[in-house]
């Protein structure tokens, strides 16, 4: 898959034909890559290339300013996603301020006029341009005259729930992070270096790895998770298979109250972390985050949370 960094990469390139898909796409999830795959395969079909245009940073992250918004991937993961369903091209448009003020009208000029775009593919709910005046009925009344065609895909619905990146980040922050699986297609996942920690897990026979995740990833709500740790290699590829691990995410109300953390338990494993980039998939939440009587009532607790992190591990296929 070939990457474009901005749209006005595409002028003067000489592109065959092209499908395009346009949207963030964060998180890649179901309904996504239904929508993309559409692309991939219509173009297929006519000998054309499948293109796939995003934003960055999220479009509503520069509109809202005062609204925090948590990603569900990183730029990486989400070209890595894109390129997984078959796209030959990716162009991540860097979203300003001054970027959102473009007419609907503008932008699709601008588009066409850089490249032969035969078809565009989006969602029914799609919406773009300044003050999102841009939407499915518009690119149909303009596709004629600019030489494309629209197709436009409906919401998909998995367990009677509209697959949306709004609503899998909620369920997320809620530690539902099985029903987010399903709705993504595959487990969520942090990631990121292992910094020093405090070392009480060391002392309680259950050392961790404090991993640092920055503010702006969905991080699943306090509590215990089975998950499966990756080791990274430094430019962030899988250096070896997934190992089981059990996850706590909170703030040690046992000990101090402290700063919120995600720190990882590798089980079957020894070694040292510390500078290491790993990824943590959350594969199901144990329980939640509670205040122990003492030392030895939370030991027996962590020994008992590794045994159910490795049955929810075998029941979900993943040990």
């Amino acid at each position: 898959m070939e990457f474009l960094d901005n749209l006005e990469s595409l002028a003067g390139r000489d592109l065959p034909p092209l499908v395009l898909t346009i949207g963030v796409f964060d998180g890649v999830h179901l309904g996504h890559r239904a929508l993309i795959s559409g692309a991939v395969m219509a173009a297929r079909e006519r000998g054309f290339q499948a293109a796939v245009m995003s934003f960055d940073p999220h479009p509503d992250s520069v509109i809202f300013p005062g609204r925090p918004l948590l990603y569900l991937t990183d730029r990486a993961d989400k070209a890595a996603y894109i390129e997984e369903i078959g796209a030959d091209l990716l162009i991540i448009q860097p979203f300003t301020l001054e970027f959102s003020h473009t007419s609907a009208e503008d932008f699709i000029t601008r588009l066409t006029r850089m490249a032969d775009i035969r078809e565009i593919h989006v969602g029914e709910d799609f919406s773009f341009g300044h003050k999102a005046r841009g939407n499915v009925a518009f690119l149909r009344e303009i596709g004629p005259e600019l030489g494309f065609q629209v197709k436009s895909l409906a919401p998909l619905e998995v367990d009677g729930e509209v697959v949306k990146s709004s609503r899998i980040r909620n369920l997320i922050l809620e530690g539902e992070v099985d029903r987010a699986a399903r709705l993504l297609g595959r487990a969520h996942s942090l990631k990121g270096e292992v910094l020093h920690g405090d070392k009480r897990g060391r002392l309680l026979g259950f050392p961790t790895a404090n991993l640092a995740v920055p503010d702006r990833f969905a991080v699943p709500g306090n509590g215990v998770y089975a998950t499966m740790t990756t080791f990274l290699d430094e430019q962030g590829r899988e250096s070896e298979n997934p190992r089981p691990s059990v996850t706590n995410i909170g703030t040690r109300p046992t000990f101090d109250n402290g700063v919120r953390s995600v720190e990882t338990f590798v089980l079957d494993w020894s070694g040292d972390l510390y500078g290491q980039p790993i990824r943590v998939e959350f594969i199901r939440r144990l329980r939640e985050e509670r205040k122990f009587a003492g030392i030895d009532a939370i030991r027996a607790q962590l020994a008992l949370d590794v045994e159910n992190g490795r049955d929810a591990l075998r029941v979900a296929g993943r040990s």
